[in-house]
């Protein structure tokens, strides 16, 4: 079926060879096949490898890891499909439905394990036609499966009446994702979310430049006074933190510190533990994206160490909303959550919010990276009950950054 090359790249893993040896006895029928993919080069070994099957392929897992190649074996083979559920990032549809177009796009949520809400608000908010809306939601998957095409309804977008976004980011992002100006950023934030306000650190602190990118951050917050922001703090240089809290720690808009474990080091590290006790001086909120094995044993110790000093939970946990970051809040006094994702399991996210104390849960998006409709549909799927919602979008937020 395949030779050279792409025999090579097929047999590197072991998820291809059996994909491959599925392929093989699948083809026959017919009928269109539906192939996981996860890293980068996985779409345009698959194409490669179905092209002369003469059915069509829906790649299943289109994600900001992959979604270059994804597009790029899209177009160069046109039975190739993508499907929505995990397709997060910003502005993800709209870009896909230029690249290949609305009519190789298929509806996907990844039910029961994923939001249903979101892949739902991500098609509501994309910029195109309802035409295109409708193709996406029913008609294309009618037409591939050779089902009878369903009437269907557009999704309604329900917004908070009111947000703080506590996971946000200054542009530009290393991602294939829109690159916004502040001010094009917020008004994306309040179309998609109802955000007023965002709590963003700069991508450029945390990935290159601690000093140029908390520099920005303090100017963009200057300018525009929706925006607020973190200062990065890196682990690996104690000293330059304490010195941008000394310079920028009373800039407007700064209301809290960021570290990036996954950018520096592990949160079990004696590095980390060191940056807390000068973060534990400067006394403003904490948000941490954690990494590395034992990572909440070593953050309840820090709590503890630290009790007068609040701590976010990026993501709830290691890139995801888990049970262990439910346990933190639950454990601590000093310990808050948010759960933006991109791939929140959503019997988790229901258990994390059935868990977490009530004014310990606020509302975070990782926009622009990811779509902030996207995630809002996570929360909107996660049970939260109703005269709890305006505190875990806004008012919890509001009091922990001491926000007026």
């Amino acid at each position: 079926m395949t030779s050279g090359a792409n025999d090579a790249m097929l047999r590197r893993s072991a998820p291809f060879r059996n994909r491959r040896f599925a392929v093989t006895r699948t083809a026959p029928s017919g009928k269109p096949l539906f192939v996981p993919i996860d890293r980068f080069g996985e779409a345009s070994a698959v194409g490669r490898a179905t092209a002369g099957l003469g059915v069509p392929v829906v790649l299943v897992g289109t994600h900001y890891r992959n979604v270059v190649d994804a597009l790029a074996a899209a177009r160069r083979y046109p039975h190739l499909y993508l499907e929505t559920s995990s397709m997060a990032h910003l502005g993800a549809i709209d870009t896909a439905v230029l690249a290949i177009g609305a009519d190789r796009i298929l509806l996907g949520t990844g039910a029961p394990l994923r939001a249903i809400q979101s892949s739902l608000n991500a098609i509501a908010l994309a910029h195109i036609s309802d035409e295109d809306r409708l193709a996406i939601l029913a008609g294309n998957a009618a037409r591939l499966l050779g089902l009878p095409r369903p009437a269907v309804n557009l999704p309604v977008l329900r917004r908070p009446t009111r947000a703080i976004d506590v996971h946000a980011h200054l542009a530009p992002m290393p991602q294939d994702v829109p690159d916004l100006d502040p001010e094009t950023f917020m008004a994306e934030l309040s179309r998609q979310s109802g955000t007023q306000l965002a709590i963003a650190s700069s991508v450029e602190a945390v990935e290159a430049d601690p000093e140029a990118g908390n520099r920005r951050m303090v100017e963009a917050c200057r300018a525009d006074p929706r925006l607020l922001g973190y200062l990065v703090a890196d682990p690996n240089a104690p000293d330059t933190a304490r010195d941008h809290i000394r310079r920028w720690g009373d800039a407007p808009g700064i209301v809290g510190i960021k570290i990036g474990c996954e950018q520096s080091q592990p949160t079990a590290s004696g590095a980390i533990r060191n940056l807390f006790t000068v973060l534990a001086d400067y006394g403003k909120p904490v948000k941490i994206h954690n990494d590395g094995a034992g990572w909440d044993s070593a953050l309840l110790r820090i709590a503890r160490d630290h009790p007068r000093l609040p701590i976010v939970i990026a993501h709830g946990g290691l890139g995801t909303p888990s049970l262990e970051g439910a346990s933190l809040t639950e454990t601590a006094d000093n310990v808050y959550l948010e759960m933006c994702s991109s791939f929140a399991d959503l019997a988790t996210v229901r258990e994390v919010v059935r868990r977490v104390p009530p004014h310990k849960f606020m509302f975070g998006t990782d926009a622009p990276l990811l779509e902030p409709g996207f995630i809002l549909g996570t929360y909107q799927d996660a049970g939260i009950p109703a005269d709890k919602e305006d505190a875990v979008y806004y008012a919890n937020a509001a009091r922990l950054f001491g926000i007026g």
